[in-house]
């Protein structure tokens, strides 16, 4: 895939870019009769998540408990956004075969994959007890007991990853950067070097594969902190040393909104670093640079929820302009500041 196919100018331009055409979602009823006539005794329930990306169901199949994961794509409405692929679908089911017989790291157990109608079925977390950490924490229930079990699961998948033979991916390290550092070169407009630094270390560094999408919404937990990985769509071949600090400044971004209290927080990022350096080695510096422009990114609650007021993001905001313009490069540092 041309790594600029689907990066615009953020200068106004009378030209729009061409698309790929994109069909609209299934509905739940369209969806379920499509699946039927792939020869599934399936029928599809409640709703466990809406968007204009997916369409996720719970579902019965054979009399088991399943989900269902229905994909489109999405056109950019501006000049920062990307081009999102329904052929996330394929990445998504690619990275889930990968995982399906390693028991250190746990996903869904992938039943069926539909690509032709980017739609797969997978066995029920929810079913067995699993919820998503991010509903926890915004019941202002951390499971600190997960900690551990999430950084050694992240070191493991990092390991594990390093086998794989490349596969086709929709979204580059390039593109990814490119996004996820737009509200960094805001924030230094003049120079953009801390930017630029971490694009080049990202790109370059695109040997083996990387989930940038590691927060707490693509994460089960259970009462006994057992855990599960989820959504693995827009992964890409780029730097894994991202994918720490990409989950860690969430649980920063909700400490720093009111939803985790700091000595929690703190416990959480500290049990959580110090499991995934039994496994892979972490760069301080780089990773409180991360950590720092992915806060920058949700700052203003881009694509996640619960960052809605004048005091949250003006916090989020302080923190990322401390951790750069203070240098605070190491990690017991960077705690102080929550």
């Amino acid at each position: 895939m041309d790594d600029k196919k689907y990066i615009q100018s953020v200068v106004s331009s009378s030209r729009p870019k061409k698309y790929p055409q994109n069909k609209i979602l299934l509905d739940k009823k369209n969806l379920e009769k499509a699946l039927q006539l792939k020869g599934l005794k399936i029928q599809l329930k409640e709703s466990l998540k809406g968007g204009f990306i997916s369409q996720v169901y719970s579902a019965n199949l054979d009399g088991k408990d399943v989900v269902v994961k229905h994909t489109s794509g999405s056109i950019p409405s501006d000049p920062t956004e990307m081009y999102l692929d329904k052929k996330s679908h394929n990445v998504d089911c690619q990275v889930l075969k990968n995982l399906q017989s390693n028991h250190k790291i746990k996903v869904p157990k992938l039943l069926y994959d539909f690509p032709n109608i980017t739609t797969s079925v997978m066995e029920n977390l929810y079913s067995q007890g699993f919820k998503l950490m991010q509903n926890k924490i915004f019941d202002k229930n951390l499971p600190i007991n997960a900690a551990e079990r999430v950084g050694r699961m992240i070191g493991n998948l990092i390991i594990e990853s390093r086998t794989w033979k490349k596969f086709s991916v929709v979204q580059t390290a390039i593109m990814s950067i490119y996004e996820r550092g737009l509200e960094l070169r805001q924030s230094y407009p003049n120079s953009q070097k801390e930017y630029l630094e971490l694009e080049k270390k990202y790109v370059e560094n695109n040997k083996f594969w990387s989930w940038p999408d590691c927060h707490p919404k693509n994460i089960f937990v259970n009462k006994k902190g057992e855990v599960a990985f989820i959504d693995f769509g827009y992964s890409q071949w780029g730097d894994q040393r991202f994918v720490l600090p990409s989950h860690l400044a969430h649980i920063v971004i909700y400490c720093l909104a009111g939803y985790i209290g700091s000595d929690l927080a703190k416990e959480y990022i500290e049990k959580c670093v110090s499991a995934y350096r039994e496994i892979e080695p972490i760069d301080e510096l780089l990773f409180c640079q991360y950590l720092a422009m992915e806060v920058f990114h949700r700052a203003n609650g881009k694509w996640i929820t619960g960052i809605d007021t004048k005091k949250q993001k003006l916090a989020l905001l302080k923190f990322g302009y401390t951790v750069f313009d203070e240098k605070i490069y190491i990690i017991n540092k960077l705690l102080n500041l929550l």
